[in-house]
């Protein structure tokens, strides 16, 4: 009467080996690199969006990935590198997508394809006490501003900040030490992000004197150029974390000091940017 045994045995590892299979074939539909996987680049100190918390990776952008990779049924892996690195670790398939608040721009559109706009923001020059940056956008004129490499804030600088004497770092903490140290008199960086800083580090006193709205560049997943699969995928995750509530609670858990946002995802591209 072993058989018995031996025969539920044999249908559990064919349940198994089915639903492994069904996993598989789910994954390979929606064009990940790896069956099963989706990988993500991040900036791994871009707080809110991306940053390490109590060793373990975390922040907006990152919490939004890992929630589409359950819709998906996938497991969500993350590399971190330079904010400049991330498109061209995309474009040349080492990475299923990038995050961090990474507007959609034609010029990117250039090199990558983008999941529907699923973040809208203000960009602004940060300062510490004594700065000569104001409310006005004159005071840029002659200064140095830092921005991060391959940003919109760097892309655009000329057109945001005209005359200003621009400086360029690789990533976001390379730019606040240079600010730290006044090496720089302002730095031009996401707002959210300066006010990440400015919690971070309360005792340098850092403002925010000049915001610019940057609600026409909406960020987006950047994606391998011809990825349909892909980017149908996202784009219907991300709908339906807006539909069930998961988008808004994740954007009031990681900026609680903002108000609730007036309108939600999907956001459009609405320049020439």
């Amino acid at each position: 009467m072993r058989f018995r045994p031996s025969l539920r045995l044999a249908s559990l590892l064919v349940s198994l080996s089915f639903a492994a299979v069904t996993a598989l074939a789910h994954a390979e539909d929606v064009g990940t690199l790896t069956p099963g996987k989706l990988m993500a680049g991040v900036d791994s100190n871009s707080k809110p969006y991306s940053y390490v918390d109590n060793g373990k990776m975390t922040g907006f952008d990152v919490e939004l990935i890992r929630a589409i990779a359950a819709k998906l049924g996938l497991s969500a892996e993350f590399r971190a590198q330079d904010f400049s690195g991330l498109l061209p670790s995309v474009a040349n398939q080492q990475l299923d997508l990038a995050a961090g608040s990474i507007s959609i721009t034609k010029d990117r559109l250039k090199m990558v394809d983008f999941s529907e706009g699923y973040l809208t923001g203000l960009l602004s020059v940060a300062a510490l006490p004594g700065s000569p940056i104001t409310a006005d956008k004159a005071s840029v004129t002659g200064k140095r501003i830092g921005v991060v490499q391959g940003t919109i804030e760097d892309t655009y600088s000329e057109t945001y900040l005209p005359g200003a004497n621009i400086v360029r770092f690789p990533n976001v903490n390379a730019g606040f030490l240079s600010l730290r140290s006044k090496y720089i008199d302002g730095y031009f960086i996401d707002k959210t992000l300066a006010d990440g800083l400015r919690g971070k580090y309360p005792d340098l006193h850092i403002a925010t004197p000049l915001d610019i709205s940057a609600a026409n560049l909406p960020a987006g997943f950047p994606m391998h150029k011809g990825n349909a699969k892909l980017e149908a995928a996202v784009n219907k995750a991300i709908n339906e974390l807006v539909a069930d509530g998961t988008w808004l609670k994740l954007y009031m858990q990681f900026n609680p000091g903002y108000p609730k946002p007036q309108s939600l995802p999907p956001y459009t591209m609405k320049s020439a940017g």
